[in-house]
């Protein structure tokens, strides 16, 4: 009898293991991450600079883990820089990235002489769990995002607040929003990046209502200033730029 308990209980912790295992490899094999990389270029290199990253990309990041695109921020403190972008991708891809001399010395030499200035690099990882595509376009021609500060010890705040923001959306069947999650936060206020993507400035003047309806009648009457003050106990800042995406 002390042997047979003994063996059902390594079975059942044998099952636990691979079911450990296997669900981590999972959230391994089907995450989505972004490396950002902002540039300046140099005044009256614009056009330049822009055809020399979509050779650059076409080259070496055309397809795969590892394209590449180029947007350009219209908004805000940073209007006229650029950001390249990489992926999706995982950090086990990095490992194998384009890097030998053949890449480096095609961007020394064609992209690097239009840069006036390298900005901020980072990484941002898709949540799919907190994200709603809803009516997004693949190819939406701008996106408005919130970099967002998220305050100390307030994540799951946070979380609860965009997880009922997320139902009101579905409730509702329109609009659409996506969450990324910076990988690498410096305490710079860039915790999370919220992005409504959108197709012509137009869609800015429209006025349907917002989601406080479906929000309320999800979770009662009085129930979207309640969460608005969980929004503003769980942040401390917001950046809101708007990106022209994929200039090249």
């Amino acid at each position: 009898m002390k042997t047979t308990t003994s063996f059902i209980v390594m079975l059942v912790f044998t099952i636990m293991l691979t079911t450990s295992v296997v669900t981590a490899q999972e959230e391994k094999e089907t995450y989505g991450m972004a490396e950002i990389t902002y540039m300046l270029p140099k005044i009256g290199m614009e056009k330049a600079f822009v055809d020399a990253v979509k050779a650059h990309n076409d080259k070496f990041h055309k397809e795969g883990v590892f394209k590449a695109s180029l947007d350009n921020i219209l908004t805000g403190k940073e209007t006229g820089w650029y950001v390249w972008i990489m992926g999706p991708c995982t950090f086990s891809d990095l490992d194998n990235r384009p890097n030998d001399d053949a890449h480096s010395n095609d961007w020394d030499k064609n992209v690097s002489p239009n840069v006036a200035k390298y900005g901020r690099n980072e990484f941002w990882r898709y949540n799919k769990k907190l994200s709603y595509k809803g009516d997004a376009s693949d190819s939406p021609k701008y996106e408005n995002i919130w970099f967002v500060d998220v305050k100390r010890g307030q994540n799951y705040k946070f979380k609860e607040f965009i997880e009922k923001v997320k139902a009101a959306y579905e409730k509702k069947g329109e609009g659409n929003f996506s969450i990324y999650n910076n990988q690498f936060t410096e305490g710079n206020g860039r915790d999370v990046a919220i992005v409504w993507a959108f197709d012509t400035w137009a869609e800015m003047d429209e006025d349907d209502g917002g989601i406080k309806g479906a929000f309320e009648e999800i979770y009662g009457e009085g129930s979207w200033n309640n969460a608005l003050k969980d929004w503003e106990a769980s942040t401390e800042t917001i950046n809101s730029q708007v990106w022209r995406i994929g200039v090249n």
